[in-house]
Formats: structure tokens, C-alpha cells, sequence
């Protein structure tokens, strides 16, 4: 029995060191197919995006600026809810869970419905912000749940409203012709994303809400609220690449779609890469970095 006795060990350690081996497998496989679901549905939204396009002269979606002036802090875009993107594709893609990358809990943002007959005359208790009215995108009935709310309660948002883990250039692409667009292969039209508007770190870092409010100087408008000091808006994130690596979307990078149709899956340094090289359009920092945003660096 004595002399045994090694090799029941080695069995063991082998049993046990192949039982890590496939988890760590398993893990990567799950990880895997989570990029793939959502790379599907990236090619999904951009074929329903180019058959929309084909139906309407040529042209994409409209996309309306937020009105001006709007007194909420959180920024709420008052524009008319029935234009947007997922409301108007909705006859070619009417399985909203498209929008929702599989494993990826959508953000926490004010969400509100338009309450009367014309979104113009919604807009008294749309823009306002809490308690007079919700402070964050408005949606036409049907797409906002049953409760209305602000952005700063978030975390008690109507779990049943329209819920999005990708975002879209319409800011850029908006009622643009197909025609005009210099380089489709090379033009953003949807992507993983934090925003359903797209800015470029949104895109890099797609689990972290409101990157695009971190500033040079590390601080973000959202550092007091504890669910968005949760996803990544506050803290070292701009200084650490080790705690960003956690806030990419798919194994250290995101699926992107392009006008042309195809679909990609880029690393963070590959986004950056291809955007400062002039080989990725329809995509910008946000304006709060003031044209040097310190994923740059």
C-alpha cells in the first residue's frame, strides 16, 4: 500500500489540476459565446439599420439634438421620442432584446415615457428633472415601463422599460444619405457600448457608466452616487489600466458595426490605434475631454 501511495497522490493532483483546466475552459467558452451573441446582434441591428435606409430614399434614421436649454444636471434629452433609432427600426426589428448583450446589465439611467397625446406638450413634465418630472430620455408609451423616474434614483428605475447595452452613431449618422458617407467600411454605425449616443469611451469601456464624465483630472459629476461609483465613474479608472481592463465588454475589447454592414470584434488598443490613425469614423471623445481624453495618453 506504502508504495502506492504516490501515484494515488499524482492521480489526484492530476484529477484535480485537470478539473481546473476545464473550468478555466468552460469559463473561456461562456465568455466566448457571450461575444458572439452579441457580435450576432450587432449584425442584426445593422441590417435592420440598412434595410430602414433602403425603405426611406437612402437615407438613415433622423437623430434630434437634446433641446436646449434643459435645467437638469443629468443632462435629460427632451428630443422627440418617437424618433429614436429603436423606435423607428422597430418594423424591421421588433425583438427589443436585441438590445441587450447577453450577460450585460444595461446601466441604470433616467428613463421616462411621454405622457400626453404630442411630445411637444410633454415636455413641461419631461425636463425639469425630479420631482416635477424625470430627468433622463424620454420614450414614447409602451418602450418606458410603468414607472417614471429620475436619473439620481436610478437603482429604482421600472426594471420592465426599454433596456439598451449598445449604442449608435446617430449623433453623426442621423438623416445623413448612405451615398454620402466617404468610407462605409470604416464608419461606425453601432457598437457595445455605455450610451445608446455612442462617444468613443463609451466604446472602449462599455461596463463603465459615464466614462465620457471622467475628466484629466480623475473626477467624474457621478463620484457621490454609490451605483455609479459601482460601474466605474470614479475612483483610479483613468489612472489604472488594471481597473479598466475589468470595464471592456468582451475579453479586452467590443464588437463594432460598420456602415457597410460587417461586423468586428477590436481590442481597446486596436480601437484607439485605428481612430487616431484616421481609420475609424462616426466616433469621437466626448465633449467633457475637451479633444484629450486621457485614454490617449
Amino acid at each position: 500500500m506504502g508504495k502506492r501511495q504516490p501515484s494515488s497522490v499524482l492521480a489526484l493532483a492530476l484529477g484535480l489540476a485537470l478539473a481546473g483546466t476545464l473550468a478555466v475552459g468552460i469559463a473561456r467558452s461562456a465568455k466566448q459565446t457571450a461575444q458572439q451573441l452579441c457580435f450576432s446582434n450587432l449584425a442584426r441591428l445593422a441590417r435592420a439599420t440598412l434595410m430602414y435606409v433602403a425603405d426611406h430614399d437612402g437615407k438613415f434614421p433622423p437623430h434630434q439634438a437634446p433641446m436646449e436649454p434643459y435645467t437638469c444636471q443629468w443632462g435629460a434629452d427632451n428630443s422627440n421620442p418617437w424618433l429614436r433609432w429603436p423606435v423607428v427600426l422597430e418594423p424591421y426589428l421588433p425583438d427589443r432584446s436585441t438590445y441587450l448583450c447577453q450577460g450585460v446589465k444595461a446601466l441604470p439611467l433616467g428613463h421616462s415615457v411621454a405622457t400626453r397625446p404630442a411630445w411637444i406638450t410633454s415636455q413641461c413634465i419631461t425636463t425639469k428633472g425630479w420631482p416635477n418630472g424625470p430627468c433622463g430620455s424620454v420614450w414614447p408609451p409602451g418602450w418606458g415601463g410603468a414607472v417614471t423616474d429620475s436619473a439620481t434614483q436610478g437603482l429604482c428605475l421600472d426594471p420592465k422599460r426599454f433596456r439598451s447595452t449598445v449604442g449608435s452613431a446617430s449623433m453623426v449618422l442621423g438623416g445623413l444619405k448612405l451615398s454620402s458617407i466617404k468610407e462605409p467600411r470604416r464608419s461606425l454605425m453601432w457598437a457595445d457600448s455605455s450610451r445608446m449616443c455612442l462617444n468613443l469611451g463609451s466604446v472602449l469601456y462599455a461596463n463603465a457608466c459615464r466614462v465620457d464624465c471622467a475628466t484629466l483630472k480623475d473626477r467624474a459629476d457621478w463620484d457621490n452616487c454609490r451605483w455609479s461609483r459601482e460601474c466605474g465613474a470614479g475612483g483610479n479608472f483613468t489612472k489604472s489600466k488594471t481597473v479598466r481592463r475589468k470595464f471592456t465588454r468582451h475579453n479586452g475589447g467590443s464588437n463594432l458595426a460598420f456602415v457597410d454592414g460587417h461586423v468586428e470584434w477590436l481590442t481597446v488598443d486596436q480601437i484607439i490605434r485605428r481612430y487616431r490613425g484616421g481609420k475609424l469614423a462616426g466616433v469621437a471623445p466626448a465633449s467633457a475631454t475637451k479633444g484629450k481624453p486621457w485614454y490617449f495618453k
